[in-house]
């Protein structure tokens, strides 16, 4: 069989294969592993066949493919099996290394399903017991999994707690949906190990009101490179003061991507070389790089993924002459986080057009298609499929270029971070 990432060829014709990464990290907020969301085209809910034959194809695509690789960056991969696929036993086609097997609690834990889970873990495969909400009554799957994923919406704080000390040292606890610092660093202190939600793209607001000096400057250099008509001196003199920042745009300037005999040597001749769109798109790449150099580096990288998506997503989306307005969209939306500053605060003076700053605020107004391209954006990194699906119909846009999109960016975004 031919798998391709995003567009499998099954006995009954081509169907799209949605996947979206979300990651989970350990203590000191580096990423440990990587949960692979799925869906099999964007139809309506799935039966049970279409359920296991999507997981099916996530494997192959995931673990079979060099391009695909790329989804999961060299990180284990959790996936969720549905009953039929554990039971036959399609996990053991995985490097047990680099899998984590998800069991939904919701799946019967039966005889069947216990033999299955001995059996793979004597193959050296790790499980873990999905979407749990600690009860007195001890669930017969938590002898038979390496880790707990406790829901931390749905588990209250003394269940969290309770989990914590029922279970800490003899399984690996994740918290999973957490959605605040605080929640975090209660779950730290806690004893769990490992963390998933978007906790860490949230901002922490400082007490004061003073932004850092040298992320002030980079906030001044942000809102330079918005102008109608960039500046170039006065650009060149904001970046003398930064000299990383500078360092990074000129060896961009002379690296193997441009066709330049004679070496640029001045920040103001790189400026004149590369050109505004340029300019403007990666300077907020390096800025960027450098204002989440103390935060989790997931950051950086998520907020890379989105902004070179919804530049992708431009085109389908009838945007095409706005792509670069796309890109900085994404690049912008997560300047509360990197700054710790409400994000309408820092907005206000940045000079973005209106409907990027009311799509980013969350304030719809009718008509806004940057806003469409947002919510879009927003629901493929949940992988909220039906929300994809509800917001393309309308438009009639088909939305199975998505999947190759997202892979690229996650390529992208991926190789920007090592530049």
């Amino acid at each position: 069989m031919d798998e391709r990432w995003g567009n499998s060829q099954t006995g009954s014709g081509p169907m799209e294969l949605f996947v979206a990464r979300q990651p989970i990290f350990d203590a000191r907020l580096n990423v440990a592993a990587y949960e692979i969301l799925f869906r099999s085209g964007l139809e309506n809910t799935f039966d049970g066949s279409e359920e296991n034959l999507a997981t099916a194809k996530v494997i192959s695509a995931i673990f079979g493919s060099s391009e695909c690789e790329q989804i999961r960056a060299g990180k284990p991969a959790f996936i969720n099996f549905p009953r039929a696929l554990l039971l036959d036993e399609a996990a053991s086609i995985l490097p047990p290394a680099d899998t984590v097997i998800e069991v939904l609690e919701t799946v019967e834990p039966d005889e069947e399903i216990l033999g299955v889970c001995r059996r793979l873990r004597a193959k050296g495969y790790r499980l873990a017991l999905d979407d749990y909400v600690p009860h007195e009554q001890t669930h017969p799957l938590i002898r038979h999994v390496d880790v707990l994923k406790i829901d931390f919406r749905l588990a209250n704080r003394a269940q969290q707690r309770a989990a914590a000390e029922r279970y800490g040292g003899k399984l690996q606890l994740l918290a999973e949906k957490v959605e605040t610092r605080e929640e975090f660093e209660r779950a730290v202190e806690w004893g769990y190990q490992y963390f998933q939600g978007y906790f860490f793209a949230r901002p922490v607001i400082a007490s004061t009101r003073e932004i850092p000096g040298i992320k002030m400057n980079y906030l001044r250099i942000l809102k330079e490179i918005r102008q109608a008509e960039i500046d170039f001196q006065s650009l060149t003199g904001l970046l003398k003061r930064e000299h990383a920042l500078s360092y990074k745009l000129l060896r961009f300037a002379n690296s193997a991507l441009f066709s330049r005999r004679a070496r640029i040597e001045s920040v103001h001749q790189t400026l004149s070389f590369l050109g505004e769109d340029t300019v403007r798109k990666w300077l907020s790449v390096f800025a960027l790089l450098d204002l989440t150099s103390d935060l989790p580096s997931e950051l950086a990288v998520n907020t890379l993924v989105r902004a070179r998506f919804a530049e992708l997503l431009a085109e389908p989306m009838g945007l095409g002459a706005r792509a670069e307005d796309c890109f900085l969209m994404g690049m912008f939306s997560r300047l509360d986080a990197m700054l710790g500053r409400p994000i309408d605060e820092l907005l206000d003076g940045l000079n973005l057009d209106d409907d990027i700053t009311h799509a980013l605020l969350e304030r719809p107004r009718a008509g806004n298609r940057m806003a469409e391209v947002w919510e879009l954006v927003k629901a493929y990194e949940r992988a909220d499929w039906a929300g994809l699906r509800a917001m393309t119909k309308p438009r009639r846009v088909n939305p199975e270029s998505f999947p190759d999109s997202y892979a690229a960016a996650v390529h992208w975004a991926d190789t920007a971070c090592r530049m």
